[in-house]
């Protein structure tokens, strides 16, 4: 127990001191907690980390499930509709393109047909909890742009885990499993609907009562109640924590304004300030050196994952009235990849799906990919401060 509470100490302490100096050097800040993770999987660290890894791991899963949920209660739920046709567009391009990059690179080096799907479905992906936390640290989230790389990353998170079920089905015989997708979507869908009617009268009954502990509770068992619905559904929580966001902020609409301030403040601060560090650590955690080893496999990996992003969200110009420079941008924030590839690689690897070697791949891009974008996006602000208008 007491190792534990050192670690949980040390996680904090070391996240937030490095956060600090990345801060004060005009540097992204979660870089700084994402490197956190790396200097304590280092060695010295190394029995008081395999003593504690669990707690990390599942303070880790409750960040990014507290950071989507927080965002889906602060972005403009209007930006959102207003932006679905090129958040859908991106989402789907921006899949396909790497995904074909992907199979194709392992193709040709000679790797089976089941490890090559595997690459191609983790370069498809993309992160929302990174994302999100840049983007509200630059105060860029409830912006158009903002709201169409948190909309086409939900997209692309039903794509991914279709996308794996798929080959998880042919691998293993299960395809019958795939026929129950539609009908687990249809089964969110309606206790979705059912929960956000429930939900105002009793925030209403609550709001009445004057009393912040019943309203946080019921606030927190809605957001693990549809996290908990989407996983059972094998959907992943991710998309059940970000619906539970958007759903809350409909629900708090006729709730004082100062009720409001106050609960959405209080969710920021125990997410930002408790939770969300330890996901960022997690992430630091999993780089392993084994896959500079093979610089070919590097090097062919990060371009052909980075290139396909870009590439794929760029394409789709003809259909959008945003610029260049923004689908640029975009493409760049849909690199991002962090803990979701690294989840597809963790079960995959697990399955047998794959090796280590590509196991230690796709952990080295999930990781050098989330540390690209703040820079990226830091570095575009700068130069073109309008971006993010219109």
């Amino acid at each position: 127990m007491l190792s534990t509470f050192v670690l949980l100490l040390l996680c904090l302490s070391l996240s937030l001191m490095l956060k600090e100096l990345f801060h004060r050097f005009k540097f992204p800040e979660v870089v700084g907690q994402i490197l956190a993770g790396s200097v304590l999987s280092l060695p010295f660290f190394g029995t008081l980390m395999q003593q504690s890894s669990h707690v990390i791991e599942f303070l880790s899963n409750l960040g990014i499930l507290f950071l989507l949920f927080l965002a889906g209660m602060e972005i403009d739920v209007r930006k959102i509709l207003s932006t679905c046709r090129d958040s859908i567009l991106i989402a789907i391009s921006s899949a396909v393109i790497p995904f074909l990059l992907g199979f194709a690179f392992l193709y040709c080096l000679g790797y089976d047909f089941f490890t090559c799907l595997i690459f191609g479905i983790a370069l498809s992906v993309t992160a929302e909890g990174t994302k999100v936390k840049v983007l509200m640290d630059m105060k860029k989230l409830n912006t158009k742009l903002g709201a169409i790389m948190l909309g086409a990353g939900t997209f692309d998170d039903v794509i991914e885990v279709l996308g794996l079920s798929i080959v998880t089905a042919l691998k293993f015989g299960e395809i019958e499993e795939l026929l129950f997708f539609p009908v687990e979507l249809l089964v969110f869908g309606v206790i979705v609907f059912l929960a956000f009617k429930l939900l105002p009268r009793i925030l209403k009954y609550l709001e009445k009562k004057e009393t912040d502990v019943e309203l946080f509770t019921v606030v927190f068992i809605f957001m693990l109640l549809l996290a908990a619905l989407s996983e059972a559904l094998e959907m992943g929580y991710l998309i059940g924590a970000i619906t539970a966001g958007l759903l809350l902020q409909l629900a708090i609409r006729k709730m004082k304004r100062e009720n409001k301030y106050k609960l959405k403040s209080s969710i920021r601060l125990i997410t930002l300030s408790f939770f969300a560090p330890f996901f960022f650590i997690e992430i630091g955690t999993k780089l392993s050196l084994n896959v500079f080893l093979n610089p070919l496999l590097f090097a062919g990996g990060i371009a052909i994952a980075t290139l396909g992003k870009i590439v794929g969200t760029v394409i789709i110009k003809p259909f959008s009235d945003l610029s260049l420079r923004q689908l640029y941008l975009i493409g760049w924030a849909m690199n991002s990849r962090g803990a979701v590839e690294l989840v597809i690689a963790l079960v995959a690897f697990q399955a047998g799906l794959i090796t280590s070697e590509i196991f230690s791949l796709i952990t080295a891009i999930a990781i050098l990919t989330t540390l690209t974008f703040p820079f990226v996006l830091q570095y575009e602000i700068r130069r073109h401060p309008k971006l993010f208008e219109g």
